[in-house]
Parts: C-alpha cells; structure tokens; sequence
C-alpha cells in the first residue's frame, strides 16, 4: 500500500509540473534578435537633433502657453502677494543636445520589438513677459529662464507582422540636479523676487512645465524614421 501511494504520488507531482509548463507565458525565444539595434538608434537620435537644431529652436515650432501664477514670497523684510500673468514666451536657445546611450534597452514582446532610448537637453533658454499685479507692486517686465537638463525618452517601435515602425519623443522631466538661472528686468527688488520664485514655486515652474509637455514631435519623428530603415530581425542568431 506504501509503495502504491508513492507511485501515486510521483504521478501527482509530474503531471502538476507538466500543467505549470502549457500555462505557462511563453516567452519570445532569446536568439531573436535586432541586428544593429543601437546604432540605429543612434542614426535616428542624431538625425532628430538635426532637425531640431535647424528648424524647432526658432519661431512658434515649440510654444509656451500664456499663464497666470499665484504668488506669496517674504524675506529679510520684502513681501509680495498677488499674481503674475506670464505671456509671449518662446524658447530662446538649447546649448546642445546627445542621445543617453545609458537609457538604451530593447523590449521584445510576442507581437513587437522596442528600440528606446533618450535626448538630453542642455542649456535651455527660455524667455517669458510678464504682468504683475501684486498688492505691493504693479508693473511689467521680462524673465529669461535658464534651465540645465531635459529628459526626453524616444523609442521607436517595430511590430513583427508589419514593415512600419512608429516612435514616440516627449518631454518627461528636468534633471534631478537641475539648475534653473532666472534673470529679471527691470532688476528692481519686487523683479529680483519674481525671479527667485520660479526656482521655489511650484505653480510659477509647473505651468511652464506643462507646455514642455505638450510639445509634438510626431511628425518630426515619423519623417526620420521613414528616412532611416529600421534594421533587420534576426529570428535565430
């Protein structure tokens, strides 16, 4: 009877194992591979930055909306309360930009391959008029907003029953590090405050922030990657 149980009981263990096995996710097998995926890549990052710097860093390609900003801020004696009304803002200069090749990854899925990456931005000058409308000051004036590093992954992605790849570039963040630089006209004590906020509050950063975010660089990208061929997928390398 105990020899029985312990055939039983081997059988049990076996066919549980055998279950496991057929639900199972099947993974895509790993000897697919992309040939040249990372200097692909790196074609596609190099061409967007071209383009970039030739077309994007000049008139309304890029636009920042106009925005109003709640602001209480008091030192060493100087207080200001009320709002300021920010408008006509354009992106005045980007130092340089590099593709990170530390971001590189490849996904694999059952259905699709993604190459990704990410730009860097350095050196972002932004310009910005304002309003103020302040219970201690009233008057108008000019920002010019210095931002260190942004943070932009683009990943291209191809699906393995179809010849037409498609990408994605958007904003996702500045720098952990980041520096903002905010210079103020006139440069008079209430001015030199409404400079400093930019770098301590929150809604006066945000709002800028949120235009950053619905930059579109889908055409820009889709006319790269038609322009550079997305290299061929090797199912047994």
């Amino acid at each position: 009877m105990e020899l029985k149980c312990k055939v039983f009981l081997r059988y049990c263990t076996c066919f549980a194992v055998i279950g496991t096995l057929l639900v199972w996710p099947a993974p895509v097998h790993s000897a697919v591979v992309v040939i040249g995926a990372r200097p692909y890549l790196e074609r596609v990052a190099k061409r967007v930055v071209e383009i970039l710097e030739g077309r994007y860093i000049s008139g309304n390609s890029l636009p920042i909306a106009d925005y109003v900003a709640p602001i209480q801020l008091t030192d060493k004696g100087l207080s200001i309360t009320g709002n300021v009304s920010f408008h006509s803002a354009f992106l005045a200069k980007i130092d340089s930009i590099e593709f990170d090749a530390q971001k590189f990854s490849e996904i694999f899925l059952n259905t699709e391959v993604t190459v990704q990456g990410a730009l860097k931005w350095h050196g972002i000058g932004v310009v910005l008029d304002f309003a103020a409308n302040l219970e201690e000051y009233n008057g108008t004036g000019t920002l010019y907003v210095t931002y260190n590093q942004f943070d932009f992954p683009l990943k291209v992605t191809k699906p393995f029953n179809s010849t037409e790849p498609t990408g994605s570039l958007q904003f996702m963040s500045i720098d952990n590090s980041n520096k903002i630089v905010t210079v103020g006209y006139p440069n008079n004590k209430y001015v030199q405050l409404i400079s400093r906020a930019i770098m301590t509050n929150f809604d006066f950063r945000d709002y800028m922030i949120a235009s950053f975010r619905n930059w579109n660089f889908q055409n820009l990208l889709k006319a790269v990657i038609d322009e550079v061929p997305f290299p061929e997928v090797c199912y047994n390398c």
